[in-house]
């Protein structure tokens, strides 16, 4: 017997504004997740560092396209805690695992990493070349 589990059911966000939002920022993600994936795989070199493109945005593109627009896209439009869930069990795991990638990421490019590392974010995109932060 299924049962719909009411308390993950976001509806304070059941409207058609949300509803429009969430088609346009799933609509972002997807743009993004697609302009990331073919960026990678068209410009990846053994030996080499990738910086520019969506990789100038934040260190981890195709990530943050799933964790940060894709899922909370989907929540937002079916207004499902459950599915606002996964995107928040997805970072944890990024957090978790990305930290073994980064040192072997250090070590091979040494401070052309840290110095990457250092301008870009890591999961949460942003145009620094465009808008640069103030320190």
């Amino acid at each position: 017997m299924y049962k719909n589990p009411g308390f993950l059911d976001l509806a304070f966000i059941d409207s058609v504004i949300f509803r429009v939002t969430g088609l346009l920022w799933l609509s972002i993600g997807l743009i993004f997740w697609a302009y990331s994936a073919v960026y990678f795989l068209k410009n990846f070199k053994p030996g080499s560092l990738i910086t520019q493109g969506p990789f100038s945005l934040c260190r981890n593109p195709i990530y943050s396209a799933i964790i940060v627009f894709i899922i909370p896209a989907l929540a937002i439009i079916f207004h499902s805690g459950l599915t606002l869930s996964i995107a928040l069990v997805l970072y944890i795991g990024f957090k978790i695992s990305i930290h073994g990638e980064t040192i072997i990421l250090r070590r091979i490019f040494g401070d052309e990493y840290t110095n990457y590392e250092n301008s870009v974010n890591e999961i949460f995109p942003y145009p620094r070349h465009i808008l640069p932060l103030n320190n």
